[in-house]
């Protein structure tokens, strides 16, 4: 198998970095298994586009996990990684996964050494952290559909990671990298030994990998929050601020317990304010001496104006509280064998096991006046700690006794801080063999695996602890010390205590699977053996996840509530293929072979499902070959769609303004209350229940919103056709400059039916309010509108996110590769002067069209960052260009990474004049080894040479910027060094 992935690169073997095609191989390679099918052929041509990485490649990066190689490729729409501080899978923060085409990591299958392994959480998504980088001989990726070859989830393609085998001997690899800024440390270190006998080998192997931790406050182009206003570029934050804040239209009787105007003139004017500057249903916050200050615009504020500091509207900054670059600890140790039981069976048996503490942090915990499951602080008027201005103001009331529910971000307690601990361990157990039937093979083989994660979430804050205190007489001084909420920093440390709640949550996963395959020839043809392989296939996946008790009920304030999940899925699955040499050794026509295939799969949950492939290779003469074909793939929901509660959870939906579809269309300062269609807007909004009394003043209180999801048991499969085609041109002449040099270009379409998923908030809200034209007459019965209720206080709550079949999903475009090398004596340079080679890696993005719902209008992405399906970036163009140069032991390559200046997915369909796009993103490496003798080499590199910037834009995901698309941490250095003995 590896000389046959050899000499399938070998127009490419001095590449440094890039991904290699799947060629022709000569007539004399023995029989060989490329990813994509279970037939083995000789002179093996890959029907279907497949992108190979090896190891050297893979160390060229100079990162621990290997997500960071991956994303770097075309066909990846990079998703969670090392900078992905929060997750759409909320039991299982910190993981890793692989993206094809951006369908999203559910739809991409992740395989080791051809076989499924136990997913790292209930969407049935392989956790890459769980693959140690050492062990990675290639990985070869179908860009495609598959699931008559492997089963569901390979709705966009493959991704399959072949270890290293046949150890002989030890070896060592070390490496340890930095920024400039000497943070963001990564360091990895393995040990890997293994011994040939007589009729087997056994290996083992362990690796130990650290990334340290970088928080958004530690870069400069993250360090303060943005929003799009009218006024371009405006630090912000988040509403709920550690000064406490006051907010009088969201609290008890609403617009109809507002303060008087004549007190609100009163208080200010004594700051020296003009009467009326401060409106009676303003939001108010506190500075330290106990004076308030109005927070939008800011009026009166005594603090001190930090970064991000904007008199527009006073906001929180909780760039020091949230990780830019998750730390990571892992250990990961691996073993495997074979043994000739006869000389027609084998044993073969791998052990592997996993384990890594990853953190994530957010700001601190938020209690606000108006969430489920209703106000998190409630403030009796007796409270000894409510400054005077504020009495004054709470009097003045038309119900002056009415209790009062402030917001406040607790700061005291510190950040939303979740450890998680995972375990995976996989064991796999096999017998294969040759039959006595021709050149017939088989294999069977079970395997078992399980994922544990431990979870502890740190600094939520109790409800019911909150409230006892703001009741207290004396404000909780007797119990703790005092819990005064009103300023920076006055709560006490033993309040602080006091209200804290620490949690921890627990999930199981476990996989069961036994196959079985066999496969070989059935007859000789004119143009060649017709060639057969048939198998099946039974899996089980349990899943358990049981969260905290405290989570469970409505006290806690920080992490969302989770509730109890678990079920399990079984599938019994039969498939088959077959090879037909159609035409071989006639004019313009070399070969022409056609490959059939078709799965059978039977679900315990949604029944029987199916699909099937034909793809055809015609070769017309040698060195060129033309490729194509259609796959039928399949996808069954998984247990976190069918299964999972109901239950909370907030999403952003930005800030509003004028030529933004962001924020909350009813907020004043929307660009939906201020266009053509104002009157109307405001109409609806006044229908979806926001009090007339301030509707002319109305502010959303927050850039997030309160969502309900959950499972759907009434889910169906997704569907999916693929269509590719293609050719690959390598010049079979002998001359200087052709040897090396081969090129291939394919075009791909993937259209996904009744995709499983929720449609975006911001999609829903835009909608609703008519920016795309899917609610002209603007009426609260459409239904987008239906989709979410809004409280008392007109604030948005309740979007509905539970899973649903939607429409469709279509994407289409073209995948190319330029391989070309040559010695630099063909140039009549000296022998020494070594060899030069090019690798270009490239992917045109034609189209990324999405169907929220079934008859609704497609909506075109591609170019696009922010899109609600893939979560990602979508950019047009996508590419690598490396060229490296060899001087005798010393290799050196140049590294360029490109991705085209993309839209942000807020301004489709509707223009946004003043969102904020990407630029086109150019970033350069450096790295090179040296090869000191046949045992010991040394490498070091350079990333991000120019120390670039990643850019921001309007919908980012995190600290302004995408940062798994875009290099967060700034010029970086590696060095390493490996050693054979």
């Amino acid at each position: 198998m590896r000389s046959g992935l050899l000499c399938a690169s070998a127009l490419a073997s001095l590449v440094a970095f890039g991904a290699t095609p799947v060629l022709a191989q000569d007539a004399e390679v023995s029989e060989i298994v490329v990813t994509g099918s279970r037939i083995a052929r000789k002179d093996y041509v890959s029907e279907s586009p497949i992108v190979t990485v090896g190891a050297d490649q893979i160390a060229a990066v100079g990162m621990v996990t290997i997500e960071n190689t991956l994303n770097q490729l075309p066909q990846f729409t990079p998703s969670n990684g090392s900078g992905t501080n929060t997750t759409n899978f909320v039991t299982t923060p910190g993981q890793a996964y692989a993206n094809l085409r951006g369908l999203g990591p559910t739809r991409t299958l992740v395989l080791i050494d051809g076989r499924r392994v136990v997913a790292g959480n209930p969407n049935a998504v392989v956790d890459l952290n769980t693959v140690p980088t050492f062990l990675v001989d290639t990985v070869e990726t179908i860009t495609g559909g598959a699931s008559a070859v492997y089963g569901s989830d390979a709705i966009a393609g493959v991704v399959n990671f072949k270890l290293k085998r046949n150890f002989e001997g030890l070896q060592v690899d070390a490496q340890f990298g930095a920024t400039e800024q000497n943070d963001a440390g990564q360091l990895t270190a393995s040990v890997g030994w293994g011994h040939n006998f007589d009729r087997g080998n056994i290996a083992a192997a362990v690796t130990y990998d650290k990334r340290e931790g970088l928080t958004a406050a530690d870069r400069d182009w993250s360090a303060v929050g943005y929003s799009i206003l009218t006024t371009g570029l405006t630090p912000s934050g988040a509403a709920t601020i550690p000064d406490g804040r006051f907010d009088p239209a969201s609290n008890a009787g609403g617009a109809a317990n507002l303060p008087s105007q004549a007190a609100m003139n009163a208080v200010f004017g004594a700051y020296g304010f003009a009467p009326g500057t401060v409106a009676r249903g303003a939001s108010l916050s506190f500075n330290a001496d106990g004076s308030l200050f109005s927070t939008a615009p800011v009026n009166n504020y005594k603090g001190v104006q930090g970064p991000g500091f904007s008199a527009a509207s006073y906001t929180f900054n909780s760039a020091a509280y949230r990780y830019l670059n998750l730390p990571l600890e892992r250990w990961s140790l691996y073993a495997t064998g074979r043994y000739d039981l006869t000389d027609a069976v084998e044993a073969y048996g791998t052990a592997s096991y996993t384990t890594y503490d990853v953190s994530r942090q957010l700001g601190p915990a938020s209690a606000s006046d108006g969430a489920f499951p209703g106000p998190d602080i409630v403030v009796p008027v007796t409270n000894p700690f409510i400054p005077a201005d504020l009495r004054t103001l709470l009097a003045s009331r038309a119900d002056p006794t009415a209790a009062f529910y402030p917001r406040r971000a607790f700061t005291e307690v510190g950040g939303r801080l979740s450890n998680n601990t995972y375990e995976t361990t996989q064991l796999l157990a096999g017998l294969r063999g040759v039959l006595p039937i021709r050149d017939w093979k088989w294999d069977l083989y079970a395997s078992y695996g399980q994922m544990d994660h431990t979870e502890h979430q740190f600094g939520n804050v109790s409800r019911a602890a909150m409230r006892t205190l703001t009741f207290a007489p004396d404000g909780g001084v007797a119990i703790c010390g005092g819990f005064n909420i009103f300023g920076a920093g006055k709560v006490s440390p033993g309040c602080a205590a006091y209200i804290a709640r620490d949690v921890t949550n627990a999930t199981t996963i476990k996989q069961t699977v036994v196959e079985g395959y066999t496969t070989g020839s059935l007859i000789d043809l004119p143009a060649g053996a017709l060639k057969f392989s048939a198998g099946g296939q039974y899996r089980k996946d349990d899943f358990d996840y049981a969260p905290d008790l405290l989570l469970r009920g409505p006290d806690i304030v920080g992490f969302n509530p989770a509730v109890p999940v678990s079920g399990d899925i079984t599938s019994k699955e039969v498939y088959a293929e077959l090879l037909v040499p159609v035409l071989a050794d006639l004019p313009l026509i070399e070969s022409l072979d056609l490959a059939l295939g078709g799965r059978v799969a039977d679900y315990s949950t949604t029944g029987r499902v199916s699909a099937y492939k034909a793809d055809l290779t015609w070769k017309p003469v040698s060195g060129l070959l033309i490729r194509g074909g259609y796959q039928r793939a399949v996808r069954a929901p998984n247990i976190a769609e069918l299964f999972s509660p109901q239950s909370l959870g907030f999403v952003g939906i930005g800030s509003p303004g004028t030529g933004t579809t962001a924020g909350d269309p009813c907020d004043v300062r929307s660009s939906y209350r201020t266009g053509a269609s104002g009157a109307a807007v405001r109409s609806l909004c006044l229908s979806q229940g926001v009090p007339t009394a301030i509707i002319d003043t109305f502010n959303q209180a927050s850039t997030q919103v309160e969502i309900t999801g959950g499972g759907n048991p009434d889910l169906t499969e997704e569907t999916a056709d693929s269509f590719t085609a293609g050719a690959v041109w390598s010049p079979a002449v002998d001359r200087p400059f052709l040897r090396r040099f081969s090129i291939s270009l394919d075009y791909y379409k993937i259209e996904v039916a009744d995709v499983v998923g929720t449609i975006g908030v911001p999609t829903i809200l835009a909608s609703c309010f008519n920016a795309d034209g899917s609610n002209p007459g603007l009426s609260n019965a459409n239904f987008y509108c239906e989709q979410f209720t809004r409280l008392g206080s007109g604030q948005i709550t309740g979007v509905a996110q539970t899973q649903v079949n939607l429409a469709s999903v279509k994407t289409y475009g073209l995948d190319g590769q330029v391989d070309w090398g040559f010695d630099l004596a063909d140039l009549g340079l000296p022998e020494t002067a070594g060899a030069l080679a090019f690798n270009l890696v490239i992917s045109k993005l034609d189209s990324f069209e999405r169907q929220t719902r079934p008859n609704a209008t497609f909506v075109d992405y591609a170019g696009t960052i922010g899109a609600d399906l893939s979560g990602g970036a979508l950019p047009e163009w996508k590419s690598v260009l490396s060229a490296t140069w060899v001087v005798g032991p010393v290799r050196t390559t140049l590294r360029w990474r490109h991705i085209a200046a993309m839209t942000d997915a807020r301004s489709v369909p509707t223009f946004s004049p003043t969102a904020v796009n990407t630029p086109d993103y150019d970033v350069y490496d450096l790295s090179g080894s040296w090869k000191i003798d046949d045992r010991v080499t040394l490498r070091a590199g350079i990333n991000n040479l120019e120390d670039k910037d990643p850019p921001h834009f309007t919908s980012y995901p995190n600290s302004n910027t995408d940062p798994s698309s875009f290099d967060i941490l700034g010029r970086r250095f590696f060095v390493g060094v490996n050693a054979k003995f």
